[in-house]
Order: structure tokens, then C-alpha cells, then sequence
């Protein structure tokens, strides 16, 4: 669906999201260095822990100081003291516990039988 690109621009540009998805080079990042959040790490060290390409770490963590989650002291980065990562832990926590619990739920075929809220107003 269309949207009206220039108040799309600007939605995006002033509200405060995150959004990092799980399994991206961001979130492995985050979720290693918020398991040592006192520690300092140099981004060979962090390449290593985390099992991503040297030509990609930099421009994360760079990505992610620009957000506000890593602070980089040189040669160190280090997770910052932010609410957002608690928030972000505790979401994938409990998606990790709804996937776990609901494992065996059969879904196919919801499309067939689903209700539209919109039509019961």
C-alpha cells in the first residue's frame, strides 16, 4: 500500500524506535556485549565472540553509537546503560517463551476462517 512519503520521512525520523531484528549482526552485537556490561571490547575481540565479518562490525557498532545503545572509547566499544535494551531483552525473552510453549499449534489455514474486526462495527 502507497504511503505519503514526505509524513513517512518524517514519522520515521521523529519517533524514538528500535528495531533490531533477531539474528542481525546488530543484535548479536548487543546481546554479547549486554552480557558484559562493565567490560570494554575491541572490535577484533568482538568479531570473534560473535562470528561476524570485520567489514561489517564496524559500520554496526558505528550504527548502533549513533543510537545511542554502544559507546566506543578508543580502542574499546561497550554497551551503554540503556532502558531500550532491558525493553528489547525482556520482548525476546518472551517471544522465545510464546514460541517455546505454542511449538506444536497448528496454523494453517486461520486465513479460512478468520474475522475481520473492521466488518462488526
Amino acid at each position: 500500500m502507497p504511503v505519503e512519503f514526505d509524513e513517512y520521512k518524517q514519522t520515521r525520523e521523529t519517533v524514538d524506535t528500535l528495531a533490531i531484528d533477531p539474528g542481525s549482526n546488530a543484535h548479536k552485537i548487543l546481546s554479547f556485549l549486554a552480557q558484559h556490561p562493565n567490560l570494554g571490547f575491541k572490535p577484533a575481540e568482538i568479531a570473534e565472540e560473535v562470528d561476524i565479518p570485520r567489514g561489517s562490525l564496524n559500520p554496526t557498532l558505528s550504527r548502533l553509537a549513533d543510537q545511542g545503545l554502544v559507546e566506543h572509547e578508543q580502542p574499546y566499544w561497550s554497551v551503554t546503560d540503556d532502558d531500550r535494551l532491558a525493553a528489547i531483552g525482556a520482548s525476546m525473552y518472551s517471544m522465545a517463551a510464546f514460541e517455546e510453549q505454542h511449538a506444536d499449534d497448528e496454523f494453517e489455514g486461520w486465513a479460512d476462517s478468520d474475522v475481520d474486526p473492521r466488518e462488526h462495527r
